[in-house]
Protein backbone atom coordinates (compact mmCIF):
# COMPACT_ATOMS: atom_id res chain seq x y z
CA UNK A 1 0.00 0.00 0.00
CA UNK A 2 1.60 3.30 -0.90
CA UNK A 3 1.42 6.27 1.43
CA UNK A 4 -1.25 7.90 -0.84
CA UNK A 5 -3.35 4.85 -0.20
CA UNK A 6 -2.71 5.29 3.59
CA UNK A 7 -3.51 8.90 3.32
CA UNK A 8 -6.66 8.34 1.69
CA UNK A 9 -8.07 5.77 3.97
CA UNK A 10 -6.89 8.06 7.11
CA UNK A 11 -8.56 11.13 5.04
CA UNK A 12 -11.48 9.29 5.55
CA UNK A 13 -11.30 8.07 9.09
CA UNK A 14 -9.96 11.58 10.17
CA UNK A 15 -10.51 15.29 9.84
CA UNK A 16 -7.26 17.39 10.46
CA UNK A 17 -6.72 20.89 11.15
CA UNK A 18 -4.92 23.05 8.43
CA UNK A 19 -1.67 22.46 10.98
CA UNK A 20 -2.16 18.60 11.30
CA UNK A 21 -2.63 18.76 7.37
CA UNK A 22 0.43 20.72 6.40
CA UNK A 23 2.71 18.93 8.95
CA UNK A 24 1.39 15.71 7.41
CA UNK A 25 2.18 16.54 3.63
CA UNK A 26 5.70 17.56 5.18
CA UNK A 27 6.17 14.23 7.11
CA UNK A 28 4.67 12.12 4.28
CA UNK A 29 6.74 14.31 1.49
CA UNK A 30 10.28 13.41 3.53
CA UNK A 31 9.23 9.78 3.87
CA UNK A 32 8.55 9.76 -0.17
CA UNK A 33 12.04 11.24 -0.08
CA UNK A 34 13.37 9.05 2.29
CA UNK A 35 12.09 5.36 0.48
CA UNK A 36 15.34 4.47 -1.66
CA UNK A 37 17.53 6.29 1.29
CA UNK A 38 16.43 6.88 4.85
CA UNK A 39 19.27 9.13 5.14
CA UNK A 40 16.89 11.59 2.84
CA UNK A 41 14.17 11.57 5.49
CA UNK A 42 16.34 13.13 8.06
CA UNK A 43 17.61 15.36 6.35
CA UNK A 44 14.52 16.53 4.61
CA UNK A 45 13.00 17.87 8.16
CA UNK A 46 15.49 17.48 11.03
CA UNK A 47 17.55 20.59 11.78
CA UNK A 48 20.87 21.15 13.34
CA UNK A 49 19.05 21.63 16.75
CA UNK A 50 16.59 18.73 16.76
CA UNK A 51 16.21 16.87 20.05
CA UNK A 52 16.21 13.08 19.38
CA UNK A 53 15.55 10.46 21.84
CA UNK A 54 15.93 6.44 20.59
CA UNK A 55 13.93 4.80 23.23
CA UNK A 56 15.09 1.68 25.14
CA UNK A 57 18.63 0.74 26.64
CA UNK A 58 22.12 0.19 25.25
CA UNK A 59 24.74 2.37 24.01
CA UNK A 60 22.67 3.75 21.78
CA UNK A 61 19.13 4.88 23.44
CA UNK A 62 19.47 8.24 24.48
CA UNK A 63 19.05 12.03 23.49
CA UNK A 64 20.76 13.73 20.73
CA UNK A 65 21.18 17.60 19.83
CA UNK A 66 21.13 17.74 16.15
CA UNK A 67 21.12 15.95 12.80
CA UNK A 68 24.85 15.88 13.28
CA UNK A 69 24.72 14.14 16.91
CA UNK A 70 22.28 11.89 15.95
CA UNK A 71 24.15 10.80 12.74
CA UNK A 72 27.40 10.72 13.92
CA UNK A 73 26.65 8.98 17.37
CA UNK A 74 23.34 6.67 16.31
CA UNK A 75 23.03 6.28 12.58
CA UNK A 76 26.50 6.25 11.52
CA UNK A 77 27.49 2.50 13.19
CA UNK A 78 24.73 1.00 11.82
CA UNK A 79 24.61 2.97 8.27
CA UNK A 80 28.85 2.60 7.54
CA UNK A 81 28.16 -1.47 7.84
CA UNK A 82 25.52 -1.76 4.86
CA UNK A 83 26.54 -2.04 1.68
CA UNK A 84 24.36 0.50 0.24
CA UNK A 85 21.42 2.54 0.99
CA UNK A 86 18.74 1.68 3.80
CA UNK A 87 15.29 1.29 1.88
CA UNK A 88 11.78 2.45 3.72
CA UNK A 89 8.29 1.66 3.48
CA UNK A 90 5.85 3.55 5.31
CA UNK A 91 3.23 1.89 7.11
CA UNK A 92 1.36 4.65 8.52
CA UNK A 93 0.80 8.61 9.44
CA UNK A 94 -0.77 10.40 11.94
CA UNK A 95 -1.40 13.81 13.03
CA UNK A 96 -1.94 15.36 16.44
CA UNK A 97 -1.81 18.69 17.00
CA UNK A 98 2.28 19.43 16.23
CA UNK A 99 2.93 15.91 16.57
CA UNK A 100 2.98 13.69 13.83
CA UNK A 101 3.06 9.98 14.59
CA UNK A 102 5.02 7.07 11.80
CA UNK A 103 5.31 3.68 11.77
CA UNK A 104 8.44 2.76 9.29
CA UNK A 105 9.55 -0.92 8.00
CA UNK A 106 13.01 -0.50 6.75
CA UNK A 107 15.56 -3.09 4.74
CA UNK A 108 18.79 -3.23 3.29
CA UNK A 109 21.80 -5.53 3.32
CA UNK A 110 24.61 -5.40 5.54
CA UNK A 111 28.38 -5.43 3.89
CA UNK A 112 28.82 -9.63 5.11
CA UNK A 113 25.93 -9.84 2.58
CA UNK A 114 23.20 -10.66 5.43
CA UNK A 115 19.82 -8.75 5.29
CA UNK A 116 19.23 -5.47 8.06
CA UNK A 117 15.43 -5.37 8.73
CA UNK A 118 13.57 -3.05 11.62
CA UNK A 119 10.51 -1.26 12.03
CA UNK A 120 10.20 1.93 13.49
CA UNK A 121 8.05 4.31 15.17
CA UNK A 122 8.38 8.12 15.57
CA UNK A 123 6.56 10.65 17.20
CA UNK A 124 7.57 13.96 15.57
CA UNK A 125 6.91 17.62 16.79
CA UNK A 126 6.86 19.86 14.05
CA UNK A 127 7.34 23.44 13.96
CA UNK A 128 7.59 25.76 10.64
CA UNK A 129 7.57 22.23 9.17
CA UNK A 130 10.62 21.31 10.55
CA UNK A 131 10.99 18.60 13.36
CA UNK A 132 11.83 20.68 16.64
CA UNK A 133 11.91 17.29 18.88
CA UNK A 134 11.03 13.02 18.80
CA UNK A 135 11.08 10.13 19.96
CA UNK A 136 11.84 6.82 18.47
CA UNK A 137 11.13 3.39 18.78
CA UNK A 138 13.07 -0.24 16.69
CA UNK A 139 14.42 -3.04 17.18
CA UNK A 140 17.30 -2.08 19.10
CA UNK A 141 18.46 -5.77 19.35
CA UNK A 142 18.40 -6.07 15.18
CA UNK A 143 20.75 -2.80 15.32
CA UNK A 144 22.97 -3.85 17.75
CA UNK A 145 23.29 -7.18 16.33
CA UNK A 146 24.65 -5.88 12.99
CA UNK A 147 26.87 -3.40 15.00
CA UNK A 148 28.82 -6.12 16.75
CA UNK A 149 28.80 -8.79 13.57
CA UNK A 150 29.86 -6.39 11.18
CA UNK A 151 33.46 -5.12 11.21
CA UNK A 152 34.56 -2.34 10.03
Amino acid sequence: MSVDDLEHQQEELMTHSPQESMNRKIVQAALESGTEDFTKFFTEIFTDSTEWTIAGHGPVAGVYSGLADLHENAEKALFDRLDGPLAITPRGIWADGDDVIVRIDSTGRAADGQPYNNSYLYILTMKDGKVVSGIEWLDLHAYYEIVERVTL
